[in-house]
This record gives structure tokens, sequence and C-alpha cells, in this order.
């Protein structure tokens, strides 16, 4: 038994020395107005990453994402989830480039409101009412991106991802919409996804 644990604490030793851990985050605040609308659009986003370098090429981790946008009395909160492998295939210098894929799994809220006015036969008054609705939905989905990766000191890096190559799979409570499926690439230089990683 105690070489049997030994030999467990050996490689976790082992596995720890060739390992490297790493944080990463990126966040956005947004804010649009648009002539012909009364309210201003306010978007926001925080998506945090952590991640375990098994070696010099292939990475590790979890990824998380929060954020929510709210224009007048209409507003969307949503959440997701993903572990995600990273591969680098290409390094020179303090530049490199990756694959990576992931499963994501996301939930989202949103909450319309919208007025009716009505006008009374009789006098001619009118009356407004306002009806808000909230639909939540579930999705699940496989992610494969590529990126580029800048490491300005031992320590800190900047990360680009550009595009997917994507399945999304949609569960919506809303008897309108009900399951989606979608399956699509989208690569778009112009939108470059930032992030500051830190490493350990």
């Amino acid at each position: 038994m105690k070489k049997f644990l030994f030999a467990v604490a050996a490689l976790a030793t082992s596995l720890t020395a060739s390992a490297q851990l790493w944080v990463s985050g990126s966040l956005g605040l947004g804010n649009q107005s648009t002539w012909n609308v009364k309210d201003t659009e306010t978007t926001w986003n925080f998506s945090p990453s952590v991640g375990y370098a098994l070696d010099d090429a292939l990475e590790v981790g979890l990824s998380f994402g929060i954020g929510g946008t709210s224009q007048g009395d209409d507003s969307s909160l949503n959440f997701s989830i993903a572990p995600f492998a990273r591969y680098t295939f290409l390094s020179e210098g303090d530049f490199s480039m990756f694959i990576e894929g992931n499963v994501s799994y996301g939930y989202n809220k949103d909450k319309k409101s919208s007025s009716k006015t009505t006008v009374n036969p009789i006098d001619g008054s009118t009356t407004t009412t306002t009806v808000t609705n909230e639909s939540k939905n579930w999705s699940f989905g496989i992610n494969l991106m590529p990126g580029i990766k800048y490491a300005m000191t031992d320590q800190f890096a900047i990360v680009a991802k550009f595009g997917a190559l994507s399945f999304l799979h949609k569960d919506s409570e809303s008897p309108r919409y009900g399951d989606q499926n979608g399956f699509g690439i989208n690569i778009d230089a112009t939108k470059l996804e930032f992030a500051l990683v830190y490493s350990f």
C-alpha cells in the first residue's frame, strides 16, 4: 500500500512539475443608441477561464461566461460553461497559433414588455396596459475555433480568437420556438475576441 501511495504521489508531483496553470478573462461593456428608438441599449459580459498546460502543445481548461442586455423595460441574461482543449500547432518566437475545441452548455432568459392601448367606445377614453413576457431556453453546443497567442512576458500574454465551426442545439420553453438545431461556420477576422492570460 505504501508503494502504491508513493507511486501516486510521484506521478502527481511529476504532472505538477511539467504543467502550468493559467487564468484568463475578458470584460465587455457597451452602450448603443438609435435615432428612432427611445431607449439606449446597454450590453455587458464577463468571461473568465482557467487552464492547465499539460505540455508545450496541449492545454485543457474550463471557461465561464455571463452577460446580458437591457433596453428600457426589456432585458436578457445569459450564462455559459464550457470545458475545452487547446492544441498549439505553430510557434515562432513570442507568437503561436492554436486550435481550440469546447463543449458548451448555456442558459438564457429574456424579458420583453409590450404596450396595448384600448379605446372605450362610450366616451372615447384610452387605456394603456403593459404586458411583460419572459422566456427561457437552454443550449448545448460543440465549437471549434482558431486563435493566436502573443506572449508579452513570461507571465502575461494576449489571446485572440476569431470565428468558429459550431453545432448548437437549443431547447426553449416557449411553444412558439420549440427545439432548434443549427450548424454553421463563421470565420471573421474583423470580430476578434481578446483575452488577457496570466500564467503562474
